[in-house]
């Protein structure tokens, strides 16, 4: 039994990643079980929904999120051709879901501080204990730093690499993990693989 997750919200819509509605949108379909969103820290420590670490991509502005206020990242229009929205907070999106499927944040922070982060992010979660709130990073430092420091809080391991020698550590929640590596693991947690694109993944050969 697979529970599907919505990879930055996207699903079978021509909403935006990671914009509210494509959030929203998900969490309204039956067969979807969770969204996963990422967050990043502002120039002024505020915590935004986006993947990149520039805005390049994603909108109609040049820069490097972690160099710009909040205030700056609204005056552009993110989105793609067929929707446009100004760049969320996590407040701002964790307000508007009332879901009890699972919310899956991705913190991310390229070689930063991981308390500075995560000490925002967890103040933000705090207020909303009524979501089934997963946090996970690529960083073992960050995820550990949540781990031993918010014990209360659900928190997962994002391996890049598993192989059929990898040792899981039980202290995590969860693991997240890229779906190449289907069969290379041993645990009893609970299991997110990333990111499935093709139905055809689910044949036989692969299960």
């Amino acid at each position: 039994m697979f529970n599907l997750i919505a990879h930055r919200g996207n699903n079978n819509h021509q909403y935006p990643e990671n914009s509210l509605d494509a959030i929203l949108s998900s969490l309204n379909e039956e067969y979807i079980k969770g969204v996963e969103f990422d967050v990043r820290l502002t120039k002024d420590k505020k915590v935004v929904v986006i993947h990149d670490f520039t805005i390049n991509r994603t909108s109609n502005g040049h820069g490097i999120v972690k160099n710009m206020t909040l205030r700056e990242l609204k005056k552009y229009k993110f989105g793609n051709k067929y929707q446009t929205y100004t760049i969320l907070t996590l407040d701002q999106l964790l307000k508007k879901i009332n879901s009890s499927k699972k919310i899956i944040i991705e913190i991310k922070n390229e070689l930063g501080d991981v308390k500075k982060i995560v000490d925002k992010v967890i103040k933000v979660i705090k207020k909303y204990r009524k979501l089934d709130i997963y946090l996970t990073g690529f960083s073992y430092k960050l995820t550990d730093y949540i781990k031993n420091n918010y014990p209360l809080y659900k928190v997962g391991a994002a391996p890049l690499i598993v192989t059929k020698s990898t040792k899981f550590n039980d202290g995590y929640d969860a693991y997240f993990i890229k779906y190449n590596f289907f069969k290379n693991y041993k645990t009893n947690k609970l299991l997110f693989f990333w990111t499935i694109n093709k139905p055809a993944f689910f044949n036989k050969k692969n299960l």
